[in-house]
């Protein structure tokens, strides 16, 4: 596939801005223009609710916002049914107009996606390509998508039972109520209406109409449950159980037809395929980028796993190489796990459609990668294309291939307090969180609300956790044990059980198993190295090792009494 024609291919595409973002904010438009055109009143002849057909017809409203990101066509799809159901049943000219607008773009978007499918498909149709035979693919056994599926036709049955046992309470108190007239006594800061009834007794509630002090409103009150009341025009309204239960079987049938998708791209028998010549990379969002045969042009990504198992485990491991939240991992498991990525870069033969949804299988040398998501273009906004966020052309040659750190001929008296790199505005910072989290959880709840409290609550929570990490941060060695205080606990390590050491930077690192690694910043890494070193040789000759365990670090006992303390003052106020 050339350059030339992977462009056009792309050109193809649908801009993903109009269905991830254009789209859903004509959604939320709709949606407004709706409620501020419903000025209709309730009345005890035209009660607002229960309405099953509005819960039942607001499945398809929320699958149209919803499923814009996951399956933009069947969102649009849902868009022009709603605008069907919309006309039959609303009888709000304003709301009838927006989603007339919204239903009519969502039928063009449809009409576009589907037309730039097939479009996809015819220019890459002519392409030469491989015949290759493709090996049998292992079963998937029982996936993610079927277990979560699984349990929303849990949660959706569950929600039609607790609407049944709401209907049959609230059947209790209607058979046994009496009607009585209320009066409007006041209304809150909240907005909140507080009736006065007949006997002198309130109620405090929220109504969809608006009333006037002095107002009377009808409501049935039952003798046997002072606290159960209802307007006349205003009956409880149960129905939006329908809409759960219909959102949540509609995600697991959509989920289980994504899983029927996967199993049949991965066939229990060999079977013949014709290649693609394409090249592949992979990419930071744990997918792989898929290029033209060039590499000029960028086609989109694709989520691949291997047959081999273990390889396949090796390989999800690796893509940490890509995250930067990794960028402190030790640089020898860096220089492994790029080295693993390096191996599934290069030309490669797609096997099957090339265009958004489809199901390649990519073949790679002699490794068959089997997709476990559809293949999707990158994505755009009017500022931006995705690309691909991936390993640079060269490998990294400054990693050394073993340690060489020299052993420290003179060791400090021991145990020995590793000196490390702290600012000197931490203890500082770290006092003051401590003494204005539970002021500003005293202070806040009695000038504004109790919220405002717990918020700084939690932001000083955090704050006096953050720092006290830095502020107690300790490193301590003997000759056969060294200690890393951080975070909540303290931590103890064998130096018998410490493989290698090497300097990053001024990071210091310590193998102790497969992938196992300690690291930690330091003033000076080499001489901490040096002494780190000479220490790990000598506990190989025959030293008594002390007792190793894990110990509650000072953050914890700070944190606990500044939780306790902020508990206590919230209460309080």
């Amino acid at each position: 596939m050339t350059g030339e024609l992977a462009a056009r291919w792309v050109r193809a595409v649908v801009p993903s801005w109009i269905y991830r973002w254009l789209m859903p904010v004509g959604w939320v438009a709709a949606l407004v223009v709706s409620a501020i055109s419903d000025t209709g009143n309730c009345s005890i002849d035209d009660p607002c609710g229960p309405d099953r057909t509005f819960s039942l017809v607001m499945i398809v409203c929320f699958a149209s916002l919803a499923l814009w990101w996951w399956q933009p066509t069947l969102a649009a799809a849902a868009g022009v049914l709603f605008l069907v159901l919309d006309l039959r049943y609303d009888d709000v000219a304003g709301a009838r107009t927006a989603w007339t607008v919204y239903g009519a773009v969502c039928a063009a978007v449809l009409v576009w996606l589907v037309a730039s499918s097939r479009r996809q498909r015819l220019l890459v149709a002519g392409v030469p390509r491989r015949q290759l035979s493709i090996p049998a693919a292992a079963r998937p056994g029982v996936t993610a998508r079927v277990l979560l599926a699984s349990a929303l036709v849990v949660v959706g049955v569950a929600a039609l039972f607790v609407m049944r046992w709401q209907d049959q309470r609230e059947d209790a108190h209607l058979q046994r109520a009496v009607e009585q007239t209320a009066v409007v006594e006041r209304v809150t800061n909240d907005g909140d209406l507080v009736l006065k009834l007949p006997d002198g007794r309130t109620h405090t509630t929220t109504l969809t109409d608006d009333y006037a002090v002095g107002a009377q409103i009808p409501l049935l009150v039952d003798p046997a449950d002072t606290d159960w009341f209802r307007p006349r025009a205003e009956p409880a309204d149960n129905t939006w159980w329908y809409t759960v239960a219909g959102g949540a079987w509609l995600l697991a049938l959509l989920l289980a037809l994504r899983d029927v998708q996967m199993r049949r791209a991965r066939p229990p028998q060999s079977w013949t395929g014709q290649g693609l010549p394409v090249q592949i990379e992979p990419a930071a969002s744990m997918a792989f980028a898929v290029r033209s045969a060039d590499g000029a042009v960028l086609l989109g990504f694709v989520d691949l796993e291997l047959d081999d198992e273990e390889s396949d485990m090796a390989l999800a491991e690796a893509f940490d190489a890509l995250d930067d939240e990794e960028a402190e991992a030790p640089a020898r498991l860096r220089q492994e796990w790029e080295g693993t990525l390096r191996k599934y870069r290069g030309e490669a033969l797609l096997i099957g459609d090339l265009a958004e949804g489809s199901w390649p299988t990519i073949v790679l040398g002699d490794q068959v990668m089997r997709p476990v998501a559809p293949f999707r273009a990158p994505r755009l906004v009017l500022w931006r294309k995705e690309s691909v966020e991936g390993l640079s052309d060269e490998p990294d040659e400054d990693v050394p291939a073993k340690s060489e750190i020299e052993p420290a001929r003179d060791l400090p008296q021991l145990p020995w307090v590793v000196p490390v790199r702290s600012q000197w505005w931490e203890r500082p910072l770290w006092i003051a969180a401590l003494v204005l989290t539970p002021a500003a959880a005293w202070l806040l709840p009695r000038w504004f609300d109790t919220y405002a409290g717990i918020a700084a609550c939690v932001l000083g929570l955090q704050l006096v956790h953050f720092v006290g990490n830095q502020v107690f941060y300790r490193i301590t060695t003997t000759a056969t044990v060294v200690s890393i205080r951080s975070g909540w606990f303290e931590r103890g390590l064998l130096w018998r059980s410490v493989k290698a050491i090497d300097v990053a930077e001024n990071r210091v690192e310590l193998e102790t198993g497969d992938d196992d690694w300690v690291v930690f910043t330091v003033d000076e890494p080499q001489q901490v190295a040096g002494v780190f070193e000479a220490l790990r040789l000598r506990s190989n000759t025959g030293l008594p090792a002390e007792a190793v365990g894990r110990r509650v670090s000072p953050v914890l006992l700070v944190d606990a009494v500044v939780l306790a303390v902020c508990v206590a003052v919230l209460l309080l106020a």
